[in-house]
């Protein structure tokens, strides 16, 4: 069977496939109307598994590509025999870098993506465990050692932006939810937060799009109704004025382009 807006793209690699998978995306987001078909397969560590994957390829729907991460030399040399297209992100490079840093690469299988810099691994733990405690005000006595404060309405993406933020680049990240009742009247900054304003930061989107999210969540409800929505979103844009925070607009943002805003207003 032959659909060119159906191509099957098959992912290997000798590590997780994440690169592989992040990267294969990331091209494909640029041919409008394709819908591929994804095929994982990560931890290829021998000749025989190549090789059975090369003939399910050869007799899988057509057309195909494999995107593939491999450390293994040999597992890339391998790559000459796929009967499909192949982008080889490992040997389209390290030749090249091989030849700036003038030394031979290692190839050595999970260091992306596993416990080669334990440091760094451990310090990923430790964020995503002070962030997990530190969502939505959960807790607050040792806030302080947050390294960004996440504030705005529910559902404005406070935690996914936070956990982001702790699983890929080690950051003690919090959030502190503003319900209705704080943005009444002339609300003031909570006293576990006044130590902390050039950690703070404001997110804030529009009432339509905070609506849309919030239906999807609550149907029909007050909470998801597009007069609560303006209200809260007019209220918090008040409370973040007054307060001197700084604001991000995040309406049209997906949670990475927003972890990486927040990331440059820290700089």
């Amino acid at each position: 069977m032959t659909n060119p807006n159906h191509p099957q793209v098959y992912l290997l690699s000798d590590g997780t496939g994440i690169t592989a998978e992040t990267l294969a995306r990331t091209l494909l987001t640029q041919f409008e109307g394709l819908h591929p078909g994804w095929h994982l397969r990560p931890f290829v560590r021998s000749p025989e598994h190549m090789e059975d994957f090369f003939e399910r390829i050869r007799n899988g729907p057509q057309p195909a590509l494999v995107v593939a991460t491999f450390a293994d030399a040999s597992l890339r040399a391998q790559l000459k025999d796929c009967p499909v297209p192949v982008l080889d992100i490992f040997s389209d490079h390290l030749v090249q870098l091989e030849q700036v840093f003038q030394r031979k690469a290692e190839s050595v299988s999970g260091r992306a993506h596993g416990m080669g810099d334990l440091a760094r691994y451990d310090r990923r733990i430790e964020a995503l465990n002070f962030t997990l405690a530190h969502d939505d005000g959960l807790a607050t006595g040792d806030i302080g050692h947050a390294e960004v404060v996440l504030m705005g309405v529910s559902r404005s993406g406070k935690t996914p932006t936070c956990l982001y933020l702790a699983m890929n680049y080690g950051m003690f990240a919090a959030n502190y939810p503003l319900i209705p009742e704080d943005l009444t009247g002339d609300t003031r900054l909570p006293s576990s937060l006044r130590g902390l304003r050039g950690r703070l930061l404001g997110l804030v989107l529009s009432p339509e799009r905070l609506a849309h999210i919030r239906e999807a969540r609550r149907p029909g409800s007050r909470y998801a109704s597009l007069p609560q929505c303006r209200q809260e979103c007019l209220a918090i844009d008040e409370f973040l004025y007054r307060e001197r925070i700084p604001r991000l607009e995040v309406t049209h943002l997906s949670v990475e382009e927003i972890a990486t805003r927040v990331r440059g207003e820290l700089a």
